[in-house]
């Protein structure tokens, strides 16, 4: 499952977070709101969870995440 967080500043000047489940619905509180930054986390079934980068509104959002337990093939020890 993919969680992702946007953060933006108001007229009033106070913090605002907007927790989504998907990127496409980040882009558009992202594109409501100028200024907004969005991050994108997954979360695994067994309960980890990875951060996966800043999302952008332009070009690809795809990452490649290292040493996750989905890419781990076996024990690194």
């Amino acid at each position: 499952m993919i969680i992702c967080y946007v953060h933006w500043t108001d007229e009033k000047g106070e913090a605002q977070n907007e927790e989504v489940y998907s990127v496409t619905a980040a882009k558009k509180l992202m594109k409501e709101h100028p200024g907004a930054r969005a991050s994108k986390t997954k979360v695994y079934s067994n309960g980890d969870w990875v951060n996966c980068g800043e999302i952008h509104l332009k070009g690809s959002n795809k990452s490649f995440i290292a040493n996750s337990p989905r890419n781990m093939k076996k024990a690194n020890y």
